[in-house]
């Protein structure tokens, strides 16, 4: 199949480079681009050809990128040249991301994050970090039914993104072992005690995950540790779920991590 993306960044330089490794590494091929300055910044046109059923890996490593304030993937392509339209798909604030925090599905059916929401809270999360809980558990509080989960591990994308950035970006290129220690561990252990054993990482006292509460609130810590990751660079697609809660009696939340 064939995609059409446009995209609006707010840096030029390294643009098309950037978007086209993430075009690479979701397993589509990049047909024809084009570049234009806008008011509001740097509108990058795409079209892409690849399997159909790693479009939205594509759409959310988009959504996810620093460079990335928001994209539309408008028409499907199909064999014939036709153009079918696609919804508008919003994406990642500066991610989801240059100087400061920019403004996957469980529970809840196919609903997206509530990005105008999420976009709204990031400059604050960027002032107040580490000591971000009490704003994310205001925001979750207030965030629509049905697309909590989304938007908490959207957040937490771009939460991760914009600290591997502000971090750790100056280090070389490492593999998922050396940056689960090297990165991973130390960025949790900058918000709350985090021990890692092997490709799992425990998290105590997670205040998103409350004793009793029989719900697993582990969406941003997800969604964290991905844009971590993922923007350094490890190599592959990142996959993090949470497999221990303390909310369903665990003594801890634990995240194990897949490349």
């Amino acid at each position: 199949m064939e995609v059409e993306f446009t995209v609006l960044s707010d840096r030029r330089e390294g643009l098309l480079r950037g978007l086209g490794n993430v075009v690479i590494q979701s397993g589509f091929t990049l047909l024809r681009q084009r570049m234009s300055s806008l008011e509001s910044g740097i509108q990058l046109w795409l079209r892409v050809s690849g399997r159909e059923e790693c479009l939205l890996e594509l759409e959310e490593r988009l959504g996810s990128h620093p460079m990335v304030l928001s994209f539309e993937s408008e028409h499907q392509v199909s064999p014939n040249g036709a153009l079918a339209p696609r919804p508008p798909k919003p994406a990642a604030f500066s991610k989801r991301p240059s100087g400061g925090v920019g403004s996957s599905l469980k529970a809840g059916g196919n609903a997206g994050p509530a990005v105008g929401q999420i976009e709204a809270e990031l400059p604050g999360l960027a002032k107040e970090y580490p000591r971000i809980f009490p704003r994310l558990l205001s925001m979750h509080g207030k965030l629509p039914d049905g697309q909590v989960a989304a938007s908490m591990e959207f957040a937490g994308r771009r939460v991760g993104a914009w600290v591997y950035k502000r971090d750790y970006a100056l280090g070389g290129r490492l593999d998922m072992s050396s940056a689960l220690k090297q990165i991973a561990l130390p960025a949790l252990r900058n918000l709350l005690p985090t021990d890692l054993k092997e490709n799992s990482l425990r998290i105590k006292n997670n205040p998103l995950c409350m004793p009793g509460g029989h719900c697993r609130n582990g969406d941003f810590f997800c969604g964290f540790l991905q844009g971590l990751l993922e923007e350094s660079g490890v190599g592959g697609q990142v996959t993090v779920r949470e497999i221990y809660c303390r909310s369903e009696g665990a003594e801890d939340c634990v995240f194990e991590i897949v490349n």
